[in-house]
């Protein structure tokens, strides 16, 4: 497993109706060192109390909806899918907000098979996502079928969240590219509720298509579309950095997160970086272990689920 930097922990379910959850019955909560068996309350949490949550639950935790839904396939290139899927409008609600993702798997297929998908848009109950092909696991979501297994709500596709919620009317820029755009039009209507401009550079990569550039425009978000992050979109933000933006969205893999970051530091400018999350899970619950890693001091940190700061970007 892949060691990390020591890290600042906030839990993205801290204080959520999923409070508490299966780690702090296990003695594992990211939010509260009591319930981690510590002495001390250390957790410098200001609004509602996972220790108290976890007492007065006596045990239960509310788990995530798993149901059958009705699902509409459409190609948009090769091994490039949209599916838009029919929700109950709980769930459909509390997807809106930077970051919301879901558990998707075929009807015939075990619980190992689930698959996390950002969600692109939310209409009502309408919720769109795009898949792109690059496995078993994703290839069954694209068989014909008319219905599909959805669990969620999930929240953590987005590291930075608390700095996308407290950017007020300034300039927010996304370089986004492949199926990474998927994160693009939630953070940027995040950042335009903020009373923010926002404005975007996205490139195909291999999902081949630029499937959010639209979607952007309408919200009100100026998009310049490249052929290449690489070769131009990291030259396009470092001539947006002059405008001296409030916050930075990478969305697409890790290597463009550095390619980014790497700008940022060389161009010597403060706005911090978010990015989407990139990390492989399969229960979205902090307990399978697939999206672990460690910090310096050895504690274990599940990615699904903790949002964290660490030295430097």
């Amino acid at each position: 497993m892949e060691q990390a930097a020591e890290w600042s922990l906030f839990c993205v379910d801290a204080g959520s109706a999923y409070c508490p959850c299966y780690l702090a019955e296990s003695g594992e909560c990211i939010a509260c060192s009591l319930l981690r068996g510590e002495d001390f309350c250390q957790c410098s949490w200001s609004g509602t109390c996972s220790y108290l949550n976890q007492r007065w639950a006596r045990g239960a935790v509310k788990s995530r909806q798993e149901e059958e839904v009705e699902v509409t396939r459409t190609e948009l290139a090769p091994n490039l899918f949209c599916l838009e899927l029919m929700l109950q409008a709980e769930m459909a609600r509390e997807l809106v907000n930077p970051g919301a993702f879901l558990l998707l798997r075929a009807l015939e297929l075990p619980p190992q098979a689930w698959v996390p998908v950002s969600v692109v848009e939310v209409r009502g109950e309408k919720v769109r996502v795009v898949v792109y092909v690059d496995g078993p696991k994703t290839r069954f979501l694209v068989k014909p079928a008319s219905h599909l297994v959805v669990k969620g709500p999930f929240y953590n596709g987005v590291q930075g969240l608390a700095i996308l919620k407290r950017v007020r009317d300034g300039l927010g820029l996304i370089i986004a590219g492949g199926v990474g755009q998927s994160t693009a039009a939630s953070v940027a209507g995040q950042l335009l509720r903020g009373g923010n401009r926002v404005r975007a550079c996205l490139a195909p990569g291999r999902a081949g298509l630029n499937y959010t550039a639209d979607l952007l425009r309408a919200l009100g978000v100026e998009v310049n579309e490249v052929s290449s992050l690489r070769r131009e979109g990291l030259a396009t933000l470092s001539q947006w950095l002059k405008e001296e933006p409030e916050v930075v969205f990478s969305g697409g893999p890790d290597a463009l997160h550095r390619g980014v970051a790497r700008v940022l530091q060389e161009q010597g400018a403060a706005a911090p970086l978010v990015t989407s999350q990139n990390a492989v899970m399969c229960c979205g619950e902090g307990l399978c272990g697939s999206c672990v890693v460690f910090t310096a001091k050895r504690r274990r940190v599940p990615r699904c689920k903790a949002q964290y700061q660490s030295e430097g970007r």
